[in-house]
């Protein structure tokens, strides 16, 4: 299946994402085997939750531009606003 709006192709079968659209800039942490690195997601930037409950968790998996990172649950839940889901 196809999610059209991000032009993200992912399997069928796989459980449904979240999409959010930042609202101003915020900051995510990416990890690379034994090394972090900080990414700056800016303002109006999608990301698409892939682990975590930004309700209860303190950190969530997110992807954005193509790769995978940790960022503050409570950036995500004050910082966007819902813009859609894909599957």
């Amino acid at each position: 299946m196809l999610c059209v709006r991000l032009g993200l192709t992912v399997k069928k079968g796989t459980t449904m994402r979240t999409i959010f659209k930042m609202t101003g800039p915020a900051n995510a942490v990416l990890h690379e085997g034994d090394q972090k690195r900080a990414v700056s997601i800016p303002a109006s930037a999608m990301v698409v939750l892939l682990d975590g409950n930004i309700s209860e968790d303190a950190v969530v998996k997110i992807r954005f531009g193509g790769k995978v990172l940790h960022m503050l649950s409570s950036q995500l839940r004050n910082g966007s606003e819902l813009w859609g889901r894909c599957w």
